[in-house]
């Protein structure tokens, strides 16, 4: 018996090893990752940075950015000096460099920055304080940032796929796929506000997951974290989303088993705790951000910046949008050409995997049904959050602008766990092929750059 006992131990000591390990490599790959294509960035990115750089360059001085304010002079004077990739028009100006306020700039030289609250910026210009004093420059101290992002994303995504007990090598094959995604690529080696999606995703992902496996403090917690992610921008709430219907769908299948009537049924489904989280992370999320939204109404110096393409929302953009998300889920904010040639392996790989992954997994008769509900609410979310956020956008600003798939980049990791819940793993080389096709997407990814 004390022989049993003693290899039992060593058998979870040498798990915990391995997944600490695991960890640990993903951390390294996230930061190596996000280290080199910083090294190689020479414009600024076109996905906003501009006004980014604009609010990360004056956080720590004034806190925060008012609507109406203009765009402050470092950030003019970067983009004129550096220039924006992908934008012919607005490549390097050394006249202009030399005289910033010699040149117009977009949106009459405002900043829509005032949008967001100051949680990523300050956090950011945090993390960066230590690389500048290093003497890194003081906008790529900024965009190395991102390989904590990237990180943290990766861990709760691993973290999640192994509480759901998907094995080792699968799970850091399947995070590695994300660090070297091409929505990693650019919210995490740019200063820019989708850093902190993929994150957002994976930890709702991991709280659901522990959710579903009876940790309750899970189910406080999520509607907590919800509010803070959707503080940091509000298209994060899309990945907890996801969440809520999970909880709801597995509230509804335990009520469906109560065998007292249609009454009792209700009744279990309304008090079902996973019926009072999903509700309250969607509700509390929405409460937070509008509080935001007064306050950011209350100090605004000056009208919004007008940007001149927007149009009345009408029913034809709800449909249009029914498909923003889902197909190019692994795309990035751009086309896969704009980052060179290895970009198109990339891209395949991790578009396969989630699409195929959710679709896969939510008709799936060979899986639990707590795991079908995964894939399921991925689609589903997938689908529906882009038309709902051009709703809510539509409501607030009373127009319609098309939305970039971007924001549906928390929805990213998600699709990963299921293709971790749906693939065939009993065969070893089948989860050392997964580690292997992680591995080369990663590598792939290093190859990447400013086509």
């Amino acid at each position: 018996m004390e022989e049993a006992a003693t290899t039992r131990s060593t058998r979870r000591w040498w798990h915990r090893r391995g997944d600490l390990l695991a960890v640990l490599a993903l951390v390294l790959a996230s930061f190596v990752f996000t280290t080199e294509q910083v090294a190689e960035h020479e414009m600024m990115s076109p996905i906003d940075e501009y006004q980014y750089v604009g609010y990360y360059a004056v956080v720590a001085d004034q806190g925060i950015v008012r609507q109406g304010e203009e765009m402050p002079l470092f950030a003019r004077r970067y983009m004129v000096c550096n220039g924006v990739r992908a934008i012919p028009e607005m490549g390097v100006n050394k006249d202009a460099c030399r005289a910033p306020n010699s040149v117009g700039y977009p949106i009459a030289g405002g900043t829509t920055a005032d949008l967001y609250t100051p949680l990523y910026f300050l956090t950011t210009r945090a993390l960066a304080q230590p690389l500048i004093w290093a003497g890194v420059d003081f906008v790529d101290a900024g965009r190395a940032v991102g390989g904590f992002w990237l990180s943290l994303g990766a861990v709760f995504l691993y973290l999640a796929m192994r509480r759901a007990r998907v094995p080792l090598p699968v799970a850091l094959g399947l995070g590695l796929v994300l660090v070297g995604s091409l929505p990693a690529y650019w919210a995490t080696t740019y200063i820019s506000t989708d850093a902190p999606a993929l994150a957002s995703g994976a930890i709702a992902a991991w709280l659901t997951v522990r959710a579903l496996d009876g940790v309750r403090w899970s189910l406080v917690v999520l509607p907590a974290a919800a509010a803070l992610a959707t503080l940091f921008k509000l298209q994060n709430l899309i990945g907890f989303v996801v969440a809520a219907v999970v909880l709801l769908l597995a509230a509804a299948l335990a009520a469906h088993r109560d065998r007292r009537g249609a009454g009792s049924r209700v009744a279990a489904f309304v008090r079902d705790r996973r019926t009072l989280s999903a509700l309250t992370i969607v509700f509390g999320s929405m409460a937070a951000q509008a509080v935001w939204l007064a306050i950011r109404s209350s100090i605004a110096l000056g009208p919004q910046p007008q940007f001149g393409f927007a149009v009345p929302l009408e029913r034809k953009h709800l449909v249009i949008e029914l498909g923003n998300f889902l197909p190019v889920i692994g795309q990035g904010a751009l086309s896969p050409h704009a980052t060179g040639p290895a970009s198109l392996p990339v891209f395949a790989i991790a578009t396969l995997l989630a699409i195929g992954g959710a679709a896969g997994l939510a008709m799936s008769k060979g899986v639990i049904a707590q795991h079908r509900f995964v894939g399921l609410a991925t689609v589903v979310v997938a689908i529906v959050a882009a038309p709902a956020l051009a709703i809510a956008v539509g409501v607030v600003e009373e127009n319609y602008v098309p939305l970039p798939s971007r924001y549906g980049h928390s929805l990213l990791p998600w699709a990963i766990l299921s293709a971790a819940l749906l693939v065939d793993t009993r065969h070893r080389w089948a989860r050392y092929a997964l580690l292997a096709l992680g591995v080369l997407t990663w590598g792939l990814a290093l190859m990447m750059g400013e086509a």
